[in-house]
């Protein structure tokens, strides 16, 4: 289960209950995909409520997707205390365009605001 908010008409956010796996990745794409559909590029928001991270699956898909729309996300915030998933975007900023940062729980605010400018 998720929560989606917007910051703004750019910014899209996701709150996240459980792992993000290659179908709760296919459902998030999708939304994304709509917002696409009224502006370009956008600015994600993603917090990983529960701390379980990405799955392989998950990865894959959302670097696929990048691969697919390499002009359509300008920055990715990702907001987790789970050790692999900020390490899985590390590696995820030198293979897409997309600007990624990765934020612990407590930096959340900061996330927010980095995300927005």
């Amino acid at each position: 289960m998720e929560k989606t908010f917007e910051f703004a008409d750019h910014v899209v956010g996701f709150m996240i209950k459980e792992e993000i796996d290659h179908k709760k990745m296919k459902e998030i794409l999708s939304k994304i995909e709509n917002r696409l559909e009224k502006i370009r590029p956008i600015c994600l928001y993603l917090e990983d409520e529960s701390d379980e991270g990405i799955s392989l699956g998950g990865f894959f898909k959302a670097v696929k997707f990048h691969f697919s729309h390499p002009e359509d996300l300008k920055k990715i915030a990702i907001v987790t205390d789970d050790k692999m998933f900020k390490k899985s975007m590390k590696i995820k900023d030198f293979i897409v365009p997309a600007d990624v940062e990765a934020f612990k729980k407590k930096e959340r605010m900061k996330a927010m605001n980095w995300v927005m400018i």
